[in-house]
């Protein structure tokens, strides 16, 4: 056992919170105080304790009223444009915010999961949420149904097929 798993550095609480902090936000910057209290669990008070715990690593901005946290180690230099991924269900970009208005509009929150924590296979075209995906297997291989629920005019179908490709290219399809 002690080679498979070994013995963890034991962490006071106050550098639990600060490492919790810090992972949390240099993986899902931009997030605000109750995003990182629905994904960690821990009471408000506590999420606030953590949150003071690396402040100093912590850019602040505000978002339709929310004060969203930065991690200072987050790139900006990503590419934002002409971006399309196929999303599974209970993928993290959903369903570790509390707040999900950022990434698709609420009237279509029950097409990409529903009230009793049912996540679906989601459509992520730069930066929003447009869409469902559903792989469908055939005699001549896997395809992808698709479906949006918002209009894309610039949707190039190219990035559909390269998303489809790094989607069987992953699971080795």
């Amino acid at each position: 056992m002690e080679e498979r798993a070994p013995a963890a550095k034991e962490l006071h609480k106050e550098e639990a919170l600060a490492l919790l902090a810090k992972r949390y936000f240099t993986s899902h910057s931009p997030a605000s105080l109750s995003d990182f209290v629905w994904w960690s669990g821990l009471p408000v008070r506590e999420a606030r304790q953590a949150i003071g715990a690396i402040d100093s690593e912590l850019n602040k901005d505000k978002f339709a009223s929310q004060e969203l946290f930065i991690h200072q180690q987050w790139d900006k230099k990503f590419r934002n444009k002409n971006v399309l991924h196929f999303i599974p269900p209970f993928d993290e970009y959903l369903i570790s915010y509390k707040d999900r208005t950022a990434v698709m509009d609420k009237e279509h929150h029950p097409k990409a999961f529903n009230n009793f924590g049912i996540f679906y296979p989601v459509i992520l075209y730069n930066g929003r949420i447009v869409g469902n995906w559903k792989k469908v297997e055939k005699k001549g291989g896997i395809t992808f149904d698709t479906s949006f629920f918002v209009e894309c005019p610039d949707l190039d179908k190219e990035l559909l097929e390269k998303a489809a490709d790094r989607y069987k290219a992953f699971y080795k399809f």
